[in-house]
């Protein structure tokens, strides 16, 4: 992420281009998480254990790719 910024944005420092790609994966995962809360609730609304768990392990197993 760092280098791709820094191609877009040359003309940024490189401890510059590290922050923003840090904030970027933190904001990347909370996002990942909330989805992965709201499948799990809706599941749990609607009584579909089964799909809500897959549902969940598949979007939290992104982050792990």
């Amino acid at each position: 992420m760092k280098d791709w910024i820094m191609a877009v944005c040359p003309e940024i420092a490189e401890w510059q281009a590290e922050v923003i790609a840090v904030q970027v994966r933190i904001s990347v995962e909370a996002e990942r998480e909330a989805c992965a809360r709201v499948c799990r609730d809706l599941g749990r609304r609607h009584g579909v254990a089964f799909a809500e768990f897959d549902c969940v392990e598949a979007i939290r197993a992104r982050g792990q790719e």
